[in-house]
């Protein structure tokens, strides 16, 4: 609908040194240190998770949901302000993780998640061609505190909110009919 003749890939994702087979624990791996450290209360938000926890043959975590969401409901959902807020405010818990000299959260929220933002951004800017460009951002929910902080800060783009554009309805909703 905007005319685009191609996606872009602006996400800068590298090896995140919690799941680098050469890391140094004791610098990043924050779930550990919270874990072996009575610091576990700030590794969750106490939010109730809405379905299955599984674990893939690679050791990475997923919630498999309990029940269907429309996309447009769940667009709708993780872009309100307040559900913004609380995701980047986990990064900001997690960086609290660790003790004395040990900063074992402020090391990966600062070596990794920031700097992950920042160059995500920096590709944003490097796709945009004119100043009158509507670009459209779909990115994962975690990243849309800090992403709009930059943005906003940067003065390089007009921000709208795709709340303004979702409408949530049954007409979303899979049909559960057969045809025959």
């Amino acid at each position: 609908m905007m005319g685009h003749p191609k996606v872009y890939c602006v996400d800068y994702f590298r090896d995140d040194p919690i799941v680098r087979e050469d890391r140094d624990d004791h610098l990043t791996d924050w779930g550990t240190f919270a874990e072996a450290n009575n610091q576990k209360h700030l590794l969750s938000d106490d939010e109730k998770i809405e379905g299955k926890i599984v674990q893939d043959e690679e050791g990475r975590t997923w919630i498999v949901p309990e029940k269907y969401e429309p996309l447009i409901d769940m667009y709708i959902r993780m872009n309100q302000d307040e559900k913004i807020q609380k995701n980047l405010r986990g990064y900001l818990r997690i960086a609290r993780i660790g003790s004395q000299d040990q900063y074992p959260g402020a090391n990966w929220v600062a070596h990794f998640w920031y700097p992950r933002n920042l160059k995500t951004f920096v590709n944003l800017t490097r796709i945009t061609e004119s100043e009158d460009e509507r670009i459209l951002l779909i990115i994962g929910a975690g990243h849309l505190g800090f992403l709009r902080q930059i943005v906003e800060d940067s003065e390089f783009y007009h921000l709208e909110s795709p709340l303004e554009y979702l409408e949530a309805g049954e007409k979303e909703r899979p049909s559960t009919e057969r045809a025959d």
